[in-house]
């Protein structure tokens, strides 16, 4: 009863009818109580979402589904139809997380085109969608290739934390600080583990023991697509997560090395959460301005050779006379300190 295909379907459009609820309903619901706290990101969090109401109810929803279809794959990459029976004979549980996989990426692949104004490289993620549930169809249509399956449930644990990192960063957090600092870190090696170790080891088990040719040709050729597919995504979520982490580490280098002097005399430390715009150690360091006064007298100005006679002593106390030689007033006494009244500067 629970591998038909009109079960299948009905968790299918349940699954959709549920992202949909998601969408529209929990944003408005969590803005009431998150708005009546008085913290910063609480703040920034209710004027995002006042300005971009549609991309919160995504990040929301995706959020959601990713914590959940990361748990299902943790559950059949402990089960032991994963390791005995990987290409054929698929199970029931199975089938039933795979269709609210498929259900999942049927809403996103929706979701994702109309707000493709809104999102950037979406013609990539509405590509990434359709191959997604496409493979997933093939897999519940055929009951094989279970394994490429929970390889693609496992892959959602990293989605979870690079929405995270867009959040924050829609959020205005401190690239410096310790918490976007530490949410790169966990992306970079979530990615490594789960889109590099983990398939990796599960295609070598199953590989070890049993021939990807007993399967039929569509699951066949959806297989070893997968494997290129999926290989250069991958590889593409690791190179970003990588340039992230670097980025982040040399933005706290560079915040620690210019704060070090206030640090030292204040005995402050940053805190691991910095909002922009809020007042941080590298945002309150003073710079003493120098005051430079322009020249706007005779006196100030390069002095042309002439003879001192029949001048008034006045008027050539602050001009060098000789013929040899043109001299600006001492640089020391025009940056920093104001001649007082008529008092003669002295030359250099």
């Amino acid at each position: 009863m629970f591998s038909s295909n009109l079960f299948l379907f009905l968790v299918l459009s349940l699954t959709v009818n549920v992202s949909a609820g998601v969408y529209f309903f929990l944003a408005p619901v969590l803005a009431f109580p998150i708005s009546k706290s008085d913290s910063e990101i609480a703040k920034r969090l209710i004027k995002f979402y006042k300005e971009k109401p549609r991309l919160i109810r995504k990040l929301f929803r995706d959020q959601i589904f990713a914590i959940l279809l990361f748990s299902c794959g943790l559950y059949c990459s402990s089960s032991r139809d994963t390791y005995t029976k990987p290409l054929r004979n698929t199970s029931s549980t199975f089938l039933i997380f795979f269709a609210i996989y498929l259900g999942n990426y049927v809403f996103k692949f929706c979701q994702d085109f109309l707000l493709r104004r809104e999102l950037p490289l979406y013609k990539i993620s509405l590509l990434h969608h359709f191959v997604t549930a496409t493979t997933y169809g093939v897999i519940i249509a055929y009951r094989q290739n279970s394994i490429s399956g929970v390889v693609g449930l496992l892959f959602e644990g990293s989605v979870f934390v690079f929405d995270l990192n867009s959040l924050l960063r829609f959020l205005g957090v401190s690239k410096t600080g310790w918490l976007v600092l530490c949410t790169s870190a966990l992306r970079f090696f979530l990615t490594i583990l789960l889109r590099a170790l983990c398939p990796i080891a599960l295609l070598v088990i199953t590989l070890s023991s049993y021939t990807p040719l007993s399967l039929e040709y569509v699951p066949l050729g959806f297989f070893f697509m997968n494997i290129v597919f999926f290989a250069m995504i991958n590889g593409w979520h690791i190179k970003v997560s990588l340039e992230g982490l670097k980025k982040r580490l040399l933005a706290r280098r560079l915040s620690y090395y210019y704060s070090r002097p206030r640090a030292a005399s204040d005995g402050n430390f940053t805190n691991g959460m910095e909002l922009n715009n809020v007042t941080s150690l590298t945002q309150a360091i003073t710079r003493t301005a120098l005051p430079i006064i322009i020249p706007s007298d005779a006196n100030f100005r390069l002095s042309s050779p002439v003879s001192n006679v029949n001048m008034n002593s006045d008027e050539v106390s602050n001009i060098a006379v000789s013929r040899h030689e043109r001299t600006l007033p001492q640089i020391n006494v025009i940056i920093n300190d104001t001649p007082e009244s008529n008092e003669p500067i002295i030359q250099v």
